[in-house]
Order: structure tokens, then sequence, then C-alpha cells
């Protein structure tokens, strides 16, 4: 069962493809956007316009994740669309944290972070195992420097949430 909408193209790339990079770039830029918050918040001195920000980008980003869904939607489901189906369960995860996050729910953050990235490498392995408009070594490139930092950013919290053990001291006699 293909998808009922009217085929729409630009140019070489199809409005599902489109919509699917125009989907992970909106999501780069609002994580990058994130990681520059520090710097913002100095210019900007106003934390609610930088959030309203990154949830309105993030929000643009799966009304376009919805659109190249409904327009390359497809059966059989292959490997490549199970990867894409996975990472828009993980997009829901994101969605979750972020607004757990927004309600004060402690160490939501860190889950949203670490999920963004796993989110943007899930797509961009989708996009390469299905054969089109991404090489598959970029895709591997980028998932492992995705991995890495992971794995850092899971460090850099686990070191903070378990305390250091203090060195026993010189015993005085």
């Amino acid at each position: 069962m293909a998808s009922t909408l009217p085929p729409i193209s630009f140019g070489n790339i199809s409005i599902g493809d489109a919509s699917g990079f125009l989907a992970l770039i909106l999501i780069g830029v609002s994580s990058i956007f994130m990681l520059l918050r520090p710097k913002l918040l100095k210019v900007t001195k106003n934390i609610a316009a930088i959030r309203l920000t990154h949830v309105a980008i993030s929000a643009l980003a799966g009304v376009f994740m919805i659109l190249h869904i409904a327009y390359l939607f497809a059966l059989p489901i292959s490997v490549s669309m199970d990867l894409g189906y996975v990472a828009v369960a993980v997009s829901i995860a994101v969605w979750l944290t972020g607004t757990a996050f927004l309600e004060r729910l402690r160490d939501s953050l860190f889950f949203h972070g670490t999920l963004s990235s796993a989110l943007a490498g899930l797509i961009m392995v989708h996009a390469a195992t299905s054969n089109v408009n991404i090489p598959f070594v970029l895709s591997e490139i980028i998932l492992g420097a995705t991995l890495i930092v992971m794995l850092a950013n899971a460090t850099f919290h686990l070191s903070r949430a378990v305390p250091r053990r203090q060195s026993p001291g010189v015993a005085k006699a």
C-alpha cells in the first residue's frame, strides 16, 4: 500500500525525501542551538525566549518528519524503514523527556540530550540503508561520532551522579 498523497517533487528530489532532510536539519539546528544556550543566554538574558525557539524549531522538525512518513510509507517494510520507525519512536521519547524537563523532572535533560544524539544517528543510518541520497560511509562516520558523543555524555553525567570516594587521610599518632 503506497501513499495516496499526490507526488510532488523539486527537481530530482521528492517532497518525501526533502521533508526528511529538512527534519534532520532542523533536529541538528535545534541541538546546536541548545549547545550554544549558555552563550546565547549571556547575550539575550532571556531563557524563556531560548526555550521557546528550541521548542518551535523542534516542533517544525516533527511536522516535516510526519510529512516525510506520509509521503514515503509503503509496504513491504524493509530494514531501512524499520530503522526509520525506530527513529520515530526515539523522537517521541525525546519529546517526552523534553516535556519532562520543562515540568522540572530531575535528570530528564540527560536522557533528552542522549536520545537526541541517538535520533540523529538513527535517521542517518535510515537514510543510508534505504540507498538514497546519503553514502553509507558518511552515515557510518556520523553514527560513530554520535556514539562517541553519547558515551562522553553518559560518562560525564555518571561522574557527576556518583560521589567520589575520599582517600583515607594519613592517621595521626
